[in-house]
């Protein structure tokens, strides 16, 4: 999964709130952010691997923005 981060949210408290909601939903499939600003990829480790859902999805678009997560 990608999760575009854009300048505005690459705030402290808001990553330590994706990385609070990416731990509660564990699963499969690893977690990548994208760094808009500095075109930068980080690829989290296994404690942020997630199961897909519309509701984990709709959380995170609602906290980032729209169109800020990607399955590859």
């Amino acid at each position: 999964m990608f999760v575009k981060l854009t300048p505005q949210a690459e705030q402290p408290e808001l990553l330590a709130r994706l990385k609070e909601l990416l731990q509660q939903h564990p699963g499969p499939v690893a977690t990548v952010l994208f760094y808009e600003q500095q075109q930068k990829l980080l690829a989290l480790s296994d404690a942020y691997r997630i199961k897909p859902s519309p509701a984990l999805f709709s959380e995170m678009e609602k906290m980032l923005g729209e169109g800020t997560v990607k399955i590859k």
